[in-house]
């Protein structure tokens, strides 16, 4: 069960959050959010934030729906997207696998607006003491047409109780149609069963991301 909360803490670090492998238990309500606490560039336009929000909700055991939203670009590009994530195949094995579609908008800083759709495939499996995941998806923006792809791996470790650590892999497609790769480590506090922060750190392997430190919080209700 405690791999099954902690993988969601992959959300509060990556750009634009998935559903992932594992379904919401029926009821339940997941609410996570990060922003910037310092960021490589900030010049002369001082520290800009660029939240996330994230909710989730189990419909049925099989069903979870969600809401993504976040912020880029120097806060003055906004995506938010609605979701629904189903399991494939075995929900019992080591291997768990799930496909999700979303639609939303992007407005960016002259207010125009772009619809987009997102397909997701998710693999995660459980380990003795964390879990791995892969996150595939491909968002369609209908105004240049284009499909851009995301990539995320995550390697998560429990140290003990109270402390988690992660390791993520993050690649795929600018709206600029420039090329990303990003490493992201985390550490995660669980202040109880429910409540968790967690400090991340962002480096670009590849293009012209600014690297970042960024704090995040989730509850599960």
């Amino acid at each position: 069960m405690r791999v099954l909360l902690l993988v969601w803490i992959m959300v509060t670090t990556a750009t634009a959050a998935h559903a992932g492998a594992w379904a919401r238990e029926k009821g339940q309500v997941f609410l996570a959010a990060a922003t910037n606490l310092w960021i490589s560039d900030a010049g002369d336009d001082g520290l800009y934030y660029d939240p996330t929000f994230y909710a989730e909700y189990g419909l049925t055991d099989r069903i979870t729906l969600g809401l993504d939203y976040f912020s880029t670009a120097r806060n003055s590009v906004h995506t938010g997207m609605i979701f629904a994530q189903f399991p494939l195949g075995d929900v019992t094995g080591p291997d768990r696998f799930a496909a999700s579609f979303a639609i939303g908008a992007r407005t960016d800083f002259e207010l125009e607006f772009d619809y987009l759709q997102r397909g997701s495939l998710s693999w995660g499996r459980g380990l003795d003491s964390g879990w791995l995941a892969l996150d595939l998806s491909a968002t369609y923006n209908r105004n240049d047409q284009l499909y851009r792809p995301k990539a995320d791996f995550t390697w998560g470790r429990n140290l003990n109780d109270t402390w988690t650590t992660m390791l993520q892999l993050q690649s795929g497609e600018t709206m600029e149609d420039d090329l990303f790769v990003k490493l992201s480590p985390a550490i995660v506090y669980g202040i109880n069963d429910t409540l968790r922060i967690s400090l991340s750190g962002t480096g670009p392997l590849k293009g012209n991301a600014e690297r970042s430190i960024r704090l995040g919080v989730w509850q599960i209700f």
